[in-house]
């Protein structure tokens, strides 16, 4: 890919080696930040697009790189390191890029074709990709980086390097994973996992903590419930899924994976990206299944033809699930349009670009009591959802969403984790590079009003993460914190801090200039800390 192209992109599209950090650093402060914040917040992304003279072409594959801010006595600390993945290992020595990614894949020239031959359909363990750049997850006093391949790399959460490496494969069939799993108030993991045999297509698995630190963390994984595909040489693209105290819910998207075409995957004719179908017109289905019988119910909730990457939350009110979502109603294009050429091409001097990501409230009613065609069967008050029944159908629900009037674009989401799964109130989300005007957001769910905290067009505004107040009681008591990622290089990137409730900026943590500073897509904040935090003055930067 040429240069030229990334000269069109953000600075945080241009980073190299050299700016990987050893240690961290201390922040500039502006305002105050809480004393009583005490933690680190670890955030992860694709970061390093470049190796020598190859480069990646999509934004999904960058190598990950991971950033940890750590809050103490009013101080902040930054570090930002590439994630020491097999991936990037080997590609840093040779310098060139060798690895799989979504939209591009630069084969092992060491790898023969005879190899690649014997190959099975579902690549062995040493062939699934090990750049672990979406999320980055704390299990069970544990830290994971984790993508959607079935492999979560342990990271050291005072070094930020692999730990060790864990393939779901050896323990389950599953073909992709998810980077967005639940975690119980009980310590269970929740995760989600595709297979590609239409009969398995999708997989909810719990995973229990492990009590021996030296057992691999995701050895107990079992599968606790499966459910079919709708099509037999399809399978719906998943990025999360949702739950609620009963039940778990997903999403069968007319995004789908086409099963012939991921099998010349394997033989490097065909990239991830290609892979994907989008289906004009079909429906995107919500799926309930009862978490104590590992069944789907007997109900069909078919939605308009959409996309979602994100689920907000989901709980259970009077025989009805409410799940929320950052529903896009222009289909799945989204996916495939971030390409690194096209985003040089399409987005203006500010790195924005127009794409109709909203909050979406779905009402799924539970029991089909009195239904007729034409009534709305959404009995909860104080909401415009709507669910009628399919004309000629007995079992077949189409569902409408509602939405919150003057609502920016809203991805990214984040909540109070204490509401997962059970009725709550408020939400988080950013624009990010989404439309001009950057924006944080926060709603109200029972008022439907919106705040909002504007961004400046040099930066863009990442995902917004809650921190409860310690002892806290309401909802909304502590703050919102998010990375301020500078677009050019005369720019300060940053951390700002907000007052959750009134979302007005208590304090922002900044880097100097010369510091660059990744676009991270997802992490999460812990109130373990470790002694290395504190940079006493060093500057960390290599």
């Amino acid at each position: 890919m040429s240069e030229k192209i990334f000269s069109k992109l953000p600075q945080w599209f241009n980073l190299e080696e050299k700016d990987h950090m050893e240690r961290p650093m201390d922040a500039i402060i502006t305002g105050d930040v809480p004393k009583w914040i005490k933690g680190s917040l670890y955030r992860n992304g694709s970061g390093l697009y470049k190796i020598g003279p190859t480069a990646w072409t999509h934004l999904f594959d960058g190598f990950a790189v991971l950033q940890r801010w750590t809050f103490q006595d009013g101080k902040v600390t930054y570090q930002s390191s590439i994630l020491d993945s097999d991936d990037y290992i080997k590609s840093s020595k040779r310098n060139r890029l060798i690895a799989r990614g979504f939209g591009s894949t630069f084969p092992d020239p060491c790898q023969t074709l005879f190899s690649r031959l014997f190959s099975s359909f579902v690549p062995a363990p040493t062939d699934l990709p090990t750049n672990t750049a979406i999320n980055i997850v704390e299990f069970g006093d544990r830290m994971f980086a984790m993508t959607e391949a079935p492999l979560i790399n342990e990271v050291m959460a005072d070094t930020l390097k692999v730990k060790g490496k864990s393939f779901m494969t050896d323990y389950l069939a599953l073909h992709i994973g998810t980077a967005h799993p639940h975690i119980l108030k009980d310590g269970t993991m929740i995760f989600y996992g595709t297979n590609m045999k239409y009969s398995q297509a999708y997989n909810f698995v719990s995973i229990p903590v492990q009590t021996n630190s030296k057992d691999c963390p995701f050895s107990g994984a079992k599968i606790v419930a499966t459910v079919p595909s709708r099509w037999k040489m399809n399978i719906s693209y998943t990025h999360s899924f949702g739950l609620t105290e009963k039940f778990f819910v997903h999403l069968e998207q007319p995004l789908t994976f086409n099963v012939p075409r991921l099998a010349l995957v394997v033989f490097g004719r065909r990239e991830v990206a290609d892979c994907l179908m989008i289906h004009p017109g079909e429906s995107m289905n919500i799926l309930v299944i009862d978490k104590a019988t590992g069944m789907r119910t007997p109900i069909t909730y078919k939605g308009p033809h959409g996309f979602a990457f994100h689920f907000i939350n989901c709980y259970e009110d009077s025989d009805h699930i409410v799940c929320d979502l950052c529903f896009s109603l222009d289909g799945a294009e989204g996916v495939r349009n971030k390409y690194l050429d096209y985003l040089a091409d399409n987005f203006t001097e500010t790195f924005s670009c127009v794409e109709n990501v909203e909050f979406a409230r779905f009402v799924l009613p539970l029991k089909l009591d009195g239904a007729t065609y034409g009534k709305n069967l959404v009995t909860l008050p104080n909401t415009t959802a709507t669910a009628v029944l399919e004309k000629g159908k007995k079992d077949v629900l189409c569902v409408s969403p509602e939405t919150i009037e003057g609502c920016p674009v809203f991805e990214l989401p984040k909540i109070n984790y204490d509401y997962n799964g059970v009725k709550y109130r408020y939400c988080y989300g950013t624009t990010g590079h989404a439309q001009r005007r950057k924006q944080l957001t926060k709603l109200d769910l029972q008022e439907k009003c919106v705040l909002t905290y504007d961004v400046p067009d040099n930066l863009t505004p990442g995902e917004p993460v809650f921190i409860p107040r310690p002892g806290a009681t309401k909802e909304d008591d502590g703050v919102i914190v998010s990375t301020l990622v500078a677009n050019n290089n005369d720019v300060q990137s940053s951390l700002v801090i907000l007052d959750a409730k009134s979302f007005q900026e208590l304090s922002r943590a900044s880097l100097p200039e010369d510091i660059k500073m990744s676009f991270t897509f997802h992490g999460n904040f812990t109130n373990k800390t470790f002694k290395d935090h504190l940079a006493n003055g060093n500057n960390g930067h290599n």
